[in-house]
């Protein structure tokens, strides 16, 4: 009998020796297939490989990967491998909101200025005659530059595009001294926009554009997907919301997997690179999720199976994340739909995907390279799975018709004409452009949302409806 369970221990210890031992990726051997690698970047468009196999992957494993994918609430998956797309999945030309990963965004800007001289890290917030409403404290102006970009400033101030949980955890202003302790702190990220605008003589958005956007290649990015969110109860520095695609934050991640390099053209310094994605923890520092720490504006992996991967992240509220591999050479952008999220209350509305979710996402995905890319693998230009509309052109006088603010009780929202086209928005969520189906029927880019305007008999608008679900309509009115 004992020696029967000795023999049963024997088996199940192999069992799971065997099963601890598959948490580990094969690091020397992705090291070394990586000698084969191009470090290509994207032209115009993006190119694929005509099978995942010609990258050295499992199309098998990677559809299990996806049928996981199916069961999360991701709205859009893509994953480069040596700079060319292995797999996409939901519509990677959606702009989605970005929420945080605007500061890792912001981080890159700033390393393109610091390396010209434009920003002295070491400056403090009183050099700079940074203040705020309700004013600092002269202890709080001792805040370096550098402090804000680790959020370490101290600065316990209230700030705009808070989620209810930061005001709540938020620490009493004075309980630490600037770069005493790691607390995430929008007050800190809102500021940096303000110091960058300030030493620049640039706009955030713009400069973006010109530094990123266009070199790059962007095929989605538009000014008119950004804005400043400003919240003067709280503060006078605003937020800056972008709304980027997945194919776009694919060029931004291998920008950084490239260490700064696009093409024959360095971009940003490898030295940004390296120090902005390192880890700036200091003992005693933590996060709610422990395999992460805080570098410039990025998180780095400092512990788990990722940790030899040298990864680090972008990451946006309700899972919005760009991942980074280098010695994998990947890089895996993921995306949510939560256009809705941070102003609907309730919890059943909202979408979210956990880190715990896309981690495991991103383990089966690197679980389906099974070898060496081929010598010259074959590509094939890559082709979104786009949803089309039936769009159609509207005459400046109608356009002009329906150009007006509608109150909707809880909020207003205005509708302004921009050449040929309207355009729906607020301060605090931005613009969208309404696309005419019919000479009242029109549907809110991005968002997707059906919108139509209801006209008197000499055709002025009455009133509005932004259908949100079949059982669930927004009735605005014109405001005169």
């Amino acid at each position: 009998m004992k020696s029967r369970w000795v023999y049963c221990f024997g088996i199940l210890t192999l069992v799971v020796s065997s099963y601890c031992a598959a948490d580990d990726f094969p690091i020397e051997q992705w090291k070394a297939w990586r000698q084969h690698t191009t470090d290509r970047c994207p032209q115009e468009t993006w190119l694929q490989y005509a099978t995942q196999e010609e990258a050295g992957w499992s199309s098998e494993r990677l559809q299990e990967a996806r049928e996981y994918y199916d069961t999360i609430d991701s709205a859009a998956v893509m994953v480069v491998y040596d700079g060319a797309v292995l797999a996409a999945w939901g519509e990677v030309d959606r702009r989605f909101p970005c929420h945080s990963i605007r500061k890792s965004l912001l981080s890159a800007l700033y390393g393109i200025h610091v390396a010209d001289g434009d920003i002295d890290l070491d400056k403090t917030i009183a050099e700079l005659n940074v203040d705020d409403k309700p004013p600092l404290t002269d202890a709080e102006k001792e805040a370096r530059v550098s402090d804000l970009l680790k959020s370490r400033s101290g600065v316990f101030h209230p700030a705009a595009y808070e989620t209810a949980k930061m005001k709540k955890n938020r620490p009493p202003r004075g309980s630490h001294k600037p770069g005493e302790v790691f607390w995430y702190n929008n007050w800190d990220f809102n500021t940096l926009c303000t110091i960058f605008e300030q030493e620049t003589g640039t706009k955030v958005f713009e400069d973006f554009q010109k530094r990123f956007a266009v070199p790059l290649g962007m095929e989605d990015f538009r000014l008119q997907d950004t804005y400043y969110h400003l919240e003067e109860e709280h503060s006078i520095h605003p937020a800056y919301p972008f709304r980027l695609s997945a194919r776009d934050m694919s060029r931004f991640g291998l920008l950084f997997l490239r260490r700064g390099k696009w093409q024959d053209r360095q971009i940003l310094t490898d030295r940004w690179v390296r120090e902005s994605t390192a880890s700036h923890f200091q003992q005693g520092d933590t996060t709610s999720n422990s395999q992460y720490a805080y570098g410039y504006l990025w998180w780095r992996i400092v512990d788990g199976p990722f940790k030899d991967l040298g990864m680090y992240s972008a990451r946006g509220y309700g899972g919005h994340a760009i991942d980074v591999l280098p010695v994998a050479d990947l890089v895996l952008v993921h995306r949510v739909n939560t256009f809705w999220d941070v102003c609907s209350r309730f919890v059943s509305e909202k979408h979210r995907v956990k880190d715990s979710e896309r981690f495991k996402l991103l383990d089966m995905i690197l679980r389906a390279r099974v070898s060496q890319p081929k010598a010259d693998p074959k590509m094939v230009p890559f082709e979104c799975s786009r949803e089309t509309t039936d769009a159609i052109q509207l005459d400046p006088n109608t356009l002009d018709r329906y150009a007006r603010k509608y109150d909707f009780g809880e909020f207003k929202l205005c509708v302004k004409r921009s050449g040929d086209r309207l355009l729906i928005g607020s301060p605090g969520m931005g613009d969208f452009s309404l696309l005419p189906l019919s000479e009242t029927k029109f549907l809110m880019e991005d968002v997707r949302l059906p919108v139509t305007f209801h006209l008197d008999d000499k055709g002025n608008p009455t009133g509005m409806t932004i259908e949100r679900a079949p059982d669930k309509k927004f009735e605005g009115q014109p405001v005169t």
